[in-house]
């Protein structure tokens, strides 16, 4: 068998199936990882459909058509999930029965898989398409392909970080292919390019949840929903919690500075020389500068407006000094000294 440039001298298995590794085998595990888990666990029933996922996973992950004289093409993928790799053995035998051999690399950072399915003949042709061909027009086999692509080069963060959901895909063609698929299921895309490559993206959550929704991973739409609710729920209530903070600080700053120009008055000795109204509105102000308006007013018996222009008039009896409170303007005694003089 030729093997691929690169991995020449690797124990080659044949099989039809992969055995699962263990826990501590399966490195980095996460949202996304799980994600992908989920959709390797199911097998599309039509053959439309399956095919239509493999070639989404061997385009998706970059995969190479390997031309051997003996025993004919071959595609070979290049995956990191075990549960992946063993779906493109079942896919592989469900389109058209073909022959699997894998290799299973570990290092001490991960665990990378080789996948090679031997094609039957006139089939080849399928794994050397443009995006453009290769996306199929039926809406099943859409999906399906779309699943596939999310499997070799897709992720999805967590929803408890932050809300983003992207396809690194292999070229710019395929770029504006994943974004036609998801604009049949309503999605907007974003496309980028990043260190070279061509990333399609995804930063709102209801978009998120549907294109999830469109690859069949119910599993992790409920996950999200429901981390995504308690998100919104606990934001409710900071947003609330900060308005009502900001509330608080501003009637307390309100009533201490009110309380502060009453005690002005008091200590110049005017504030005895006031009406009989405005000294009890004094009094009660100092006694509470806590209360807002409205909670002084309720406690008082009086109208929210009355209190309001009780605390107005002390404020402004503070900052402009009259008769009624005791205080002489200069021009009247001036006025007075001069007659006394005539």
């Amino acid at each position: 068998m030729s093997t691929p440039a690169g991995f020449a001298g690797l124990d080659w298995t044949l099989g039809q199936g992969l055995k699962p590794l263990s826990f501590g085998e399966v490195l980095g595990i996460s949202f996304s990882a799980d994600v992908k888990d989920e959709m390797a666990g199911h097998l599309p029933a039509r053959p439309c459909c399956q095919l239509s996922e493999l070639l989404g996973i061997y385009f998706g992950s970059r995969g190479r058509l390997i031309k051997r004289q003996s025993e004919g093409p071959a595609a070979y993928f290049s995956l990191l999930r075990n549960p992946v790799a063993r779906k493109v053995v079942r896919l592989g035998h469900a389109v058209g029965h073909m022959e699997a051999k894998y290799q299973v690399v570990r290092t001490r950072k991960r665990v990378s898989l080789f996948v090679e399915l031997s094609l039957p003949p006139g089939l080849a042709a399928a794994f050397t398409q443009s995006a453009v061909s290769a996306v199929p027009d039926a809406a099943c086999d859409r999906k399906a392909m779309l699943r596939g692509l999310f499997i070799g080069c897709g992720s999805v963060n967590a929803p408890s970080s932050r809300y983003h959901l992207e396809f690194v895909a292999p070229n710019a063609a395929w770029a504006t292919a994943i974004g036609d698929v998801t604009a049949d299921a309503g999605v907007r895309v974003g496309v980028m390019e990043r260190s070279g490559q061509h990333v399609v993206y995804v930063k709102e959550g209801d978009s998120i949840v549907r294109i999830l929704s469109l690859m069949g991973a119910s599993r992790a739409v409920m996950e999200f929903e429901k981390v995504r609710v308690v998100r919104e729920v606990s934001g409710k209530v900071n947003r609330r919690l900060n308005f009502e903070t900001a509330n608080i600080g501003k009637t307390i700053g309100s009533g201490l500075r009110q309380a502060a120009t009453i005690e002005r008055l008091e200590s110049a000795g005017r504030l005895e020389r006031v009406p009989p109204a405005l000294r009890e509105m004094a009094r009660w102000r100092v006694a509470n500068p806590g209360l807002n308006l409205e909670e002084l007013a309720e406690r008082m018996k009086l109208s929210k407006s009355a209190v309001n222009h009780r605390l107005r008039r002390l404020q402004e009896m503070a900052d402009n000094p009259s008769p009624a409170t005791g205080a002489r303007p200069p021009e009247a005694g001036a006025t007075k000294r001069a007659r006394r003089s005539a």
